[in-house]
This record gives C-alpha cells, structure tokens and sequence, in this order.
C-alpha cells in the first residue's frame, strides 16, 4: 500500500508564530512590556527568523523520516534513501510517500498526516526556545515531542488479519518428474532439468516452499511453472528436500533424493 500525505510549511510557519506571539504576550502581563528579552522570544518576519526556521524545518523533517522508516515495508525498492520519500515539489508543499505493509491501517493516514505536522512544529517550537535560552519552555516541547513520536507509531498498529476466502490445503503429495517414488528418487549429476513437483487440494492456497538439507550435493529452486520446483545436483551423495507449508507446521513432506554418477 503507497500512503502519501503532505505538510503545507507556511501553516507551520503561522502555528510558530502563534504559539510564540501568546507567550510573549504572556511575558508582557508579568513583566516589564519592554524588555528586550520578550522582544526577541517572538517569531516575527525578520531575515534571521527566516533563515532559523528553514534550517529547523528541514531538520524536523529529516526526524520524522527516521521515525517514519521503522514502519514502512521493506522491499527492493524501499530502502536506504527512497524508504520514505518526501519531495518539496513547491516552496511551500512538502509531500511524503510511504510503502506500507497492505495491513496498515489506512483509515489513519489524514490522522497520520496532522500528527506529522505537528511534530515538526514541537520540533521547531522546541528549538526556537533553546535558542532563546528558554530553557523551561523548551522542557515542555521535548516532552511533547515523545508524545507525538508515541502517536505515530500508533497509526501502524496492524490491522486484525484478513480471514482468507480461500482455504489452505490440507494435504501435500510430491512428485520427481511427474512420479510418486515412495518418498525417494535417484537422478545423475550431469542432469539439468530434474523437476520436483507437488499437489494440493484443488481450489487451495499455494503457499509451499521446500529446502534442501545439503546445498553442496543438491540445490533446490522455484520453477517458472506453477507447484513445482527444479533440482540442481552439486555433487554425489544423499540430500533430503524437504517441502513444507509457512503456515503449518504440521503440513510437509520428505524426498530423499541421491545423486550418483550413473543411474
């Protein structure tokens, strides 16, 4: 499942600027209404305050990418630096996408999306202060920040499993090409196309994989063709195939196979 959601930077922008303009208004009430310290703590449209606000912004959101990436599926194509992908497609647009797990609960993702906001405006809010030595508001932002960390993970909780419309097989029978020979089989080391075969009960899920117990006498690999595997002898000895369902422990079956040099 691809989750994609934005964060608009000028809405943060105005959660900054209101959050510190109360406080300073705040200040005023208690205490001398020119004091330059009340001056500085409010986030206004000057150069710096820009340039201090980009720089957090962008860290904010390299955070969250480190918060977001423990929840994500991992694939081929999902790590390193593409895991979570976020794009400034304008100055003002940063727009995320996230390869999930297809049991993700996606009925949170505009949860998951205010949630993110608000992260990186505690994470701005919390630095604002510690650059300006405020160092008791800045205690309330660091623990905002865990909880805001705590509810994100919370939009991964997992779903309830889908109840399959399909039933696992009950019953698995392997076959060397094409034959049943009692749980055992003899081919050739120079042979290249021995096909290890299996059935399972019609209308059944195919989730059979199989192993080999000896990888240096015989390797064991997934056929382009369906319920079936190919066998490629290494060298002359006893190996054992073992084909086995990944959602029973009960349900498998073992052919012994041997290689030798002539059959």
């Amino acid at each position: 499942m691809i989750v994609k959601f934005q964060i608009i930077k000028s809405i943060v922008k105005e959660a900054i600027q209101n959050a510190t303009f109360i406080k300073g208004q705040i200040d005023r009430t208690t205490q001398n209404a020119s004091s330059p310290v009340i001056q500085s703590e409010t986030f206004g449209d000057e150069q710096v305050h820009d340039r201090t606000f980009t720089y957090d912004f962008d860290t904010a959101l390299e955070m969250l990418k480190t918060i977001l990436v423990d929840h994500v599926k991992p694939t081929a194509q999902t790590i390193g630096d593409n895991t979570v992908y976020y794009n400034a497609k304008t100055d003002d647009i940063v727009e995320f996408t996230l390869e999930v797990s297809r049991r993700y609960n996606g009925t949170l993702t505009d949860t998951l999306a205010r949630l993110c906001s608000k992260y990186v405006e505690d994470y701005i809010l919390n630095e604002w202060w510690l650059k300006t030595t405020n160092i008791k508001q800045a205690e309330v932002y660091t623990a905002k920040l865990q909880t805001d960390e705590r509810a994100i993970m919370k939009c991964f909780i997992l779903s309830a499993p889908i109840i399959p419309t399909v039933p696992y097989t009950q019953h698995l029978t392997a076959k060397v090409d094409g034959s049943e020979e009692d749980g055992a089989a003899t081919i050739r080391i120079d042979e290249e196309d021995v096909t290890l075969s299996y059935s399972i009960d019609d209308g059944a899920i195919d989730d059979i994989e199989a192993r080999s117990s000896d990888p240096t006498i015989l390797e064991v690999h997934r056929s382009l063709e369906p319920h079936a595997f190919w066998l490629k002898p290494k060298n002359t000895g006893v190996a054992y195939v073992t084909l086995f369902s990944r959602h029973s422990d009960k349900l498998s079956v073992e052919v012994e196979v041997t290689v030798a040099k002539e059959v």
